[in-house]
């Protein structure tokens, strides 16, 4: 049995000298498992990035022309879109214009009643029937009033009876004043369908009844170019409206 002297350590083997010359073949070199793993795998790696085909030049003139069109393209659609908002806007300002600070108070309060209600019930104006007040109390004490303000009466339908007996208790009655409706007919003929003036008496789910008209300061402030007079005229009809519904309401004659 022959014995071995170690002489040195040089890349990852153990250079081993024997103690005898005699001997022919001498093992020259016994290999380190651990070094020799690493080693395999430094090459494996190496190997690979040496086979990975590198990107073609055209290919990255290709993505990078690309992704520059996308930008130039999300700015052109930036700049229209603020030239867009800035048109929005000065037109808006310029149709603002005709409308005064009533007509933003007046639609602040129309919104809030829509939010509340709905819109049908936002353009009306609604007093209910007093306790112990009849149907037949509030027809005359409206059709003695209308007389005191000279608005004339010219029209009643109760709806109810055309309706039928399972029908609840609604009547409309129309009202006309002369010289307001000529002024707002003259400034557009389109009021006509808003005239003659109506009350409508009604009874609700309920079985509480109502009065109803229309809030004419709906269409004045909605309206851009009307004279002041006609305003004037259409505002104290609404006002002796408003008279001839609490009379009704209260029964007073």
């Amino acid at each position: 049995m022959h014995s071995f002297t170690v002489a040195k350590e040089r890349d990852g083997y153990n250079e081993i000298l024997p103690t005898h010359s005699h001997l022919k073949n001498p093992p020259r070199k016994i290999q380190n498992p651990k070094i020799m793993a690493f080693t395999m795998q430094k090459k494996s790696v190496y190997s690979q990035m040496l086979t990975t085909p590198p990107v073609p030049k055209s290919r990255v003139s290709l993505i990078w022309f690309f992704l520059k069109g996308v930008k130039n393209l999300l700015a052109i659609i930036g700049l229209v879109l603020l030239g867009g908002l800035l048109l929005l806007y000065t037109q808006g300002q310029h149709k603002a214009q005709p409308f005064n600070g009533e007509f933003i108070s007046f639609f602040g309060k129309f919104v809030e009643q829509v939010l509340k209600k709905d819109v049908a019930s936002a353009m009306l104006i609604q007093i209910p029937l007093e306790r112990g007040v009849t149907v037949e109390q509030a027809v005359k004490a409206m059709k003695n009033s209308a007389s005191q303000l000279k608005i004339k009466l010219i029209g009643r339908y109760p709806l109810h009876k055309q309706i039928g007996k399972s029908s609840r208790f609604i009547e409309i009655f129309e009202f006309f004043d002369a010289a307001t409706m000529s002024s707002l007919l003259n400034h557009n003929p389109v009021f006509a369908a808003y005239l003659p003036y109506k009350i409508a008496l009604y009874e609700d789910s309920k079985h509480q009844i109502w009065f109803a008209t229309l809030n004419i300061e709906f269409l004045l402030y909605s309206t851009q170019g009307i004279n002041s007079k006609a305003k004037v005229q259409a505002l104290k009809v609404q006002d002796d409206l408003l008279k001839i519904m609490g009379a009704g309401a209260y029964g007073v004659l």
